[in-house]
């Protein structure tokens, strides 16, 4: 692992902590993210040090999780949700932002990168985390930890959602062509992925170098464990269902800075039903390359990724088999981002037209900074 450049990512958080459908069209939806893809559900899981056994998901465990200190991701991350809302809900403990003291009544967290979790581990200064794949796995397989699983994400929320694609309205209104070519590719690259996911497909050990690149994992063993919790999808037939349930979430545990009445939403249902497109990828999964016109030029789109992240591995993956070239598309993908929060800020504030990214900073800033 990239011990350094986990520094720097770790540096660079940026704790968000912070449609009405009268809106009009051509003021209020430019500056707003609308989710045109899905990029996985699940993949993520809960570690904890050695020195504190005894946790795990049944209430009866609930002394030994008091006055513990936590690693999320930051608190516009689904893994800070489904955290936040098992202390709350099942255990019937506070959950705080870590500030020294400790209580036997809370649970405490504290932004962590994810990659820098571990050592954040060995250090001392968390007593467990809970963080996104490949990560998760290799905390708790690694012998230098000294940590062990408590539990997954899908334990607490089966088949929960997590990264999307969300693309700035502005440039879908603009070239939605753009987005068609874009989906088309990716979706050819999810495809592959979720075929490499057998040990037996002979593109296996390709998809195994792509997670050590891009992962920033060297063992081959934790990095298969990691891709089997991930369930790549890049359909968003259960985005809407899982958006409701998330803002349910967020309005019970108030952290949300707005009601959806006062954004002029009747319903978690509408919010979601405006949130989420779906009409893009139905259009353009499956299209051969063939079906589009050549074109004089790519298209060039700047896509803003995530750092160390194996969920958005199809990503890459269709950069490097060449994927987005057949469509014509050129991708800028920078340098990634450490946090969702700063994905978000970027595609608000025009630097990238699209960024994978999970989908509770797209819900958290939308209603938060309306």
């Amino acid at each position: 692992m990239n011990v350094k450049m986990w520094a720097i990512v770790a540096a660079l958080i940026i704790v968000l902590s912070a449609s009405g459908w009268y809106l009009s069209e051509n003021v209020k939806d430019k500056d707003r993210a609308v989710i045109v893809g899905m990029v996985n559900e699940e993949g993520s899981g809960i570690f904890a040090s050695n020195s504190v056994a005894g946790l795990s998901f049944d209430v009866e465990t609930t002394a030994n999780w008091g006055g513990l200190v936590f690693a999320t991701p930051g608190p516009s991350s689904i893994q800070h949700m489904i955290l936040m809302d098992f202390v709350q809900d099942v255990l019937g403990l506070q959950f705080e932002l870590y500030n020294e003291t400790r209580s036997p009544d809370s649970v405490y967290w504290t932004a962590v990168a994810p990659g820098a979790m571990g050592d954040a581990l060995i250090s001392g200064n968390i007593d467990g985390g809970i963080a996104w794949e490949a990560h998760y796995s290799n905390v708790c397989d690694t012998s230098k930890y000294n940590a062990y699983s408590v539990g997954t994400t899908a334990e607490l929320w089966e088949e929960h959602p997590c990264c999307v694609v969300a693309a700035s309205r502005a440039f879908v209104n603009n070239d939605p062509n753009a987005i068609l070519r874009f989906l088309s590719a990716y979706s050819k690259a999810v495809d592959w992925v979720n075929d490499a996911l057998k040990t037996t497909s002979p593109n296996h050990s390709k998809l195994i170098e792509y997670v050590k690149e891009k992962a920033g994992v060297e063992n081959e063993l934790i990095i298969q464990e990691a891709l089997e919790e991930v369930r790549y999808t890049f359909s968003l037939s259960n985005l809407k269902a899982g958006i409701s349930t998330m803002v349910d979430t967020y309005q019970r545990l108030g952290l949300l800075d707005h009601t959806l009445d006062e954004i002029g939403f009747n319903t978690t249902d509408n919010f979601a039903d405006w949130l989420v497109d779906d009409s893009y990828i139905k259009n353009a999964a499956g299209r051969d390359p063939s079906s589009y016109s050549v074109l004089t030029d790519n298209i060039e789109i700047k896509v803003g990724v995530l750092a160390y992240d194996i969920h958005q591995i199809a990503l890459h993956v269709g950069v490097g088999e060449g994927f987005f070239e057949e469509y014509q598309i050129s991708l800028r993908l920078g340098t990634p981002f450490a946090a969702g929060g700063e994905v978000m800020n970027a595609l608000l504030g025009g630097q990238i037209d699209l960024g994978f990214v999970g989908s509770p900073p797209v819900v958290l800033t939308t209603i938060n900074m309306w």
